[in-house]
This record gives C-alpha cells, structure tokens and sequence, in this order.
C-alpha cells in the first residue's frame, strides 16, 4: 500500500471512533468530557483535512503541524495550547496502551518544538481565600442574611441559603462542584439534606474520583447557618437540596406539565405536588459569589473570591498549622504530591526561617 494513502483499512482505527471510544472509556464527564469532546474533534478535522483518517497514520509531521498552529493562534495563550495539545497526548496514549500505535508521536521533540514554552505557575500565585478576605465575606454574607430576616423573616431563604453556601466553601475544603449541581453531569445534582450529618460533623459528597461517595468534614462554624437555611427551607424529604436555585424558569420547568404556575409560589409547588425542585448549578454559585463580592466592596487582583480559592485556602490554614499529612486528609488528596505542590510556597518560607536562625550569627 502507498503510504501516502491515508484511507482506512479493515485492520486500521477511524479517528472518529477511536475518539468515541476513548471518550466513554474511565471516567470522563461534564465540562472535562466537553472540552475533551471539542478539542479532540477539532484535531481531527485538522487531520482529515490533510488526508490522515485513522489511528495508524497520525504521526510526528501531523502533531508538529497541530502544535504551531495552536503556537501561531493569537487567541490562545500559552496554558491554552499547552491544555489543547496534552488532550490529544491524553487521547494517542490511550492509542497506545491498545496497540493501535507503537509509540505516541505527540511526544516526539519534533513537535513538542514547535509549542510555546510551557508556563510555569508557583504554587502561591494561584487564588486563595485570605484570613482577611474570608472574614470579610463573611461579614457582608451575616449582615445581609440578617437584614433580610429582620425585613422577611422565613421568607429571607436567597439570602440564608448565600450565607451557608460562603460558609460551607469557606471552612469544608469541599470543591464546588461537589455541593452545586452541574446541568451536564447527571450524576451531580448538588448536595442534599439527607447528606449532612451535623452530629457527626460532616456531609457526603461525589468525589472527584466518581467512583465512591466521600466523607467531608464539617466543621462546627458552618453549623448555625446550615441550621438556620433548614427551618426556612423546610425541606419534606431528605432529597432536597441544600442550595435550592431562585432561578424562577429553573424551577417551573421541573414542575408537571398540568401544574397552573399561577397557583403559588414555585417551592410551596414544589411541596404539594411532590417534586424536588433543582439545586443552584456551579455557574450560578460562581455567580452568587461575584454579587456577594461586588456588593462588599470585595476585590481580589481584579476578580471576585472563587470556590476553589476557598478550597486552596483553607489547606493553607491546615498546612501552616497542623502540617502536610493534615491538609491531604481534608482535601482528599489522593497523592501527598499534590498537596505538596500546592503548597510548596509554605515549606519555602520554613525552610528560609530555618536557614536565617542557623546564619544568624555570621
């Protein structure tokens, strides 16, 4: 066969389904899998845009071409194409390990030439939540919850559910997208009451993992507002959730087609009819956080405090004080390398201390 020929064989693996296939393979979903989804398929238009249709026939001249061009795509920056190039690397290993190819040409140094250097970023740079900043928020999110229950009463549950949700990010070490549902993974439909367990001090949650419910602690300062969003809330069944959406259109659409909307309010709806009514989504805890922020005059290098700043935050606060093994346990680190590398900024700081007591002296 001419090995220009890049048509495929009965022994050779269409992209297309090749990408399928390594799509549904682990555990891949939400906004990974849609990344993965588009990134991969535009790749593979690339390829069959220069005759290369299978598996077999993608080699160092393909990847090194795919590289400049995401090097010489001016709305890329360099973490992008970096991003971009190691999911189609993720996807030739996989062909790899299946024998589909002998080796993995996104590798070759052809290729990985033609990238832009890849940045580096320290482990001190990335967001975290402040001792100030958090006590900061938290005050804003205190005042207004107690405001709107001096103005509404029981009624007041946007802002008690705001307030415990700050409280739950600031102290857990819980990620956001483990207590906020996320329209495009089923599977994460937000925390619900039945996995709080307030006597125990902690709640469950689908870890990153997906493969088993994980343990979080719970500590005793997100109690009283966890408590308090309760009584208002009044859920009837354990499934509820514990961050209910106020988006008015979200929670009429989970309502049944022969439901009047006009006969009450969507939650007492809700009730009556039986229906669990959906969580507030990841993009929308993102957004109460921005308005909580803006509110509070709250600004960090131009942003607003975000869920996984508060994650890296509260780490921080573990690590200074009780050490490495004690912040891998609270955010369910699988590997102690992570954490290390996280916080890598703190052991630097501890062992310039040390350095300074030895040469005091000199």
């Amino acid at each position: 066969m001419d090995p220009s020929d890049s048509a495929a064989t009965p022994e050779e693996h269409a992209l297309e389904a090749a990408i399928d296939n390594f799509l549904e393979s682990g555990n891949k979903s939400g906004n990974y899998r849609d990344a993965l989804d588009r990134v991969l398929t535009d790749w593979r238009q690339r390829l069959e845009a220069r005759g290369t249709k299978t598996v077999e026939r993608v080699s160092k001249r393909d990847m090194a071409t795919y590289a400049q061009a995401l090097s010489n795509d001016e709305a890329k920056t360099a973490a992008t194409a970096w991003t971009y190039y190691d999911y189609v690397s993720a996807f030739l290993a996989y062909c790899v390990k299946w024998d589909w190819l002998e080796d993995n040409p996104a590798r070759k140094g052809i290729a990985l030439d033609e990238l832009p250097p890849r940045p580096t970023k320290k482990s001190g740079d990335q967001q975290f939540w402040s001792v100030e900043d958090r006590k900061a928020l938290l005050r804003y999110a205190d005042r207004r919850a107690h405001e709107a229950v001096d103005e509404k009463g029981s009624a007041a549950l946007e802002e008690l559910r705001d307030r415990a949700l700050v409280y739950l990010l600031a102290y857990s070490g819980a990620r956001g997208g483990e207590i906020l549902s996320d329209p495009r993974d089923e599977r994460r439909n937000g925390l619900q009451w039945g996995d709080v367990d307030l006597e125990n001090n902690q709640f469950q949650v689908l870890g990153k993992s997906q493969h088993e419910d994980e343990e979080v602690q719970l500590p005793r300062q997100v109690h009283r507002p966890l408590e308090r969003l309760k009584q208002a809330l009044e859920p009837p069944i354990p499934e509820w959730p514990v961050f209910v959406t106020s988006h008015a259109p979200s929670l009429y659409s989970t309502l049944p087609d022969d439901v009047d909307p006009s006969a009450g309010e969507p939650l007492e709806l809700h009730r009556k009819h039986g229906v669990v009514p959906p969580s507030l989504s990841t993009n929308g805890g993102r957004s109460v956080l921005k308005r909580l922020c803006d509110d509070a005059d709250l600004e960090i290098d131009g942003e607003y405090l975000k869920p996984h700043g508060a994650r890296r935050g509260v780490g921080e606060a573990i690590y200074r004080e009780h050490g490495a093994a004690a912040a891998q346990r609270v955010l369910r680190h699988a590997n102690p390398q992570t954490t290390s590398q996280m916080y890598a900024h703190i052991e630097t700081e501890e062992l310039a201390k040390e350095a300074s007591e030895v040469f005091e002296n000199e």
